[in-house]
């Protein structure tokens, strides 16, 4: 029963919890707590958290156990309590991760902005990859369609005139379905430009609507130039192609039919290219 984990490792006594997603939520001394599996460690939560303190933000509060760590283990797995801040939950919108962006916890020098390297890296992974797949014409096609992507991305890295980058905190992805509750969750974090999770959005948002609606999108208008070519970069940059090719990689699947997986991918281009042209008039 996860009412006794929760009671064996924080000496919380709770009578009723309700599933949310992969996590659990209850409410326990007039506030609601969020209970899940996790895979962070102590040592992350606890550089995490230096930034949270920091700031007056809705990320959640971390409770520590009764051995007074942030990361409790048993039976080899990790759980982690957070207690929510806020009453009311609904689905993530893109104005939360606007305002949330610019609670800026440090910035880095021009030069040593990690998308260029990261991405570089990634595509000459692929590159070196390739060399020993064998692949059909219509694979070979799609491999250079988005690895030329992920070039032009690079290159508009480039326009940007800032000096220093401000960095926010962000999340390795951001899921379409996301609501408050897991936005907000100390879980995922990276420390991250915050055009990171607006580009994952868009890109997901796009993803799971046949048609878009761009009165959704005007927050990007208050953007200024460099935010909107690192906003650009991002919605441009194929995260969804690597993110395939690595899963056949690592899983060592058949690249025979590997352009199959991009056969309905013309409507999202197309409504990534509107919103791109909306971003950029």
């Amino acid at each position: 029963m996860i009412t006794n984990l929760i009671s064996f490792l924080y000496g919380i006594r709770v009578e009723m919890v309700r599933k949310n997603g992969n996590s659990y939520i209850f409410l326990y001394d007039e506030n609601f707590y969020l209970f899940k599996k996790t895979d962070v460690t102590e040592e992350y939560v606890a550089y995490i958290y230096n930034f949270i303190n920091d700031m007056d933000t809705l990320y959640h509060r971390v409770i520590k156990n009764k051995n007074n760590k942030y990361v409790s283990l048993y039976n080899n797995e990790r759980y982690i309590l957070m207690m929510i801040k806020f009453n009311t939950n609904r689905m993530l919108l893109l104005d939360d991760i606007y305002a949330n962006g610019y609670h800026h916890i440090t910035y880095v020098k021009k030069d040593h902005f990690t998308w260029p390297k990261l991405w570089k890296n990634k595509i000459d992974q692929v590159n070196y990859l390739i060399d020993n797949i064998s692949l059909d014409l219509n694979s070979l096609a799609i491999v250079n369609y988005y690895l030329a992507l992920a070039e032009l991305s690079i290159a508009l890295l480039t326009q940007i005139k800032m000096d220093y980058i401000p960095l926010s905190l962000c999340h390795n992805r951001i899921n379409k379905n996301a609501d408050l509750y897991d936005y907000y969750s100390v879980t995922g974090l990276v420390i991250d430009h915050f055009t990171r999770d607006i580009g994952e959005y868009i890109k997901n948002y796009i993803y799971s609507n046949n048609e878009i609606d761009l009165d959704k999108f005007k927050s990007i208008w208050q953007l200024s130039i460099d935010e909107k070519y690192l906003l650009l970069a991002r919605l441009i940059f194929p995260s969804h192609f690597f993110d395939i090719f690595d899963n056949y990689v690592l899983n060592q699947k058949d690249f025979q039919d590997f352009y199959k997986e991009f056969l309905y991918h013309e409507r999202f281009e197309n409504n990534l290219t509107h919103i791109i042209n909306y971003l950029m008039q």
